[in-house]
């Protein structure tokens, strides 16, 4: 059970970089509120990994939430 949590937690994160590196905007500028939030998932996501699914779940939406706010008022200022 616990290599198979580790598998999934490891693959979920890895995902979240790669997809992260992908994103780009109109001018092919990194959008920073997309990365804040894929960031903040994964890492709400590991942080909560020793928990039941629910909790990783709650993990990941509360980290996404807080990165892409972060990562808005970010683009928002620079």
């Amino acid at each position: 059970m616990k290599f198979a949590k580790t598998f999934a937690m490891t693959a979920i994160t890895s995902s979240a970089l790669i997809m992260t590196g992908c994103n780009t905007g109109p001018y092919g500028n990194a959008n920073n509120t997309v990365r804040g939030a894929t960031a903040g998932a994964a890492a709400g996501a590991l942080i909560r990994s020793k928990g039941d699914s629910k909790d990783i779940a709650r993990g990941a939406l509360a980290g996404a939430a807080l990165g892409g706010a972060g990562g808005y008022i970010y683009d928002q200022t620079k």
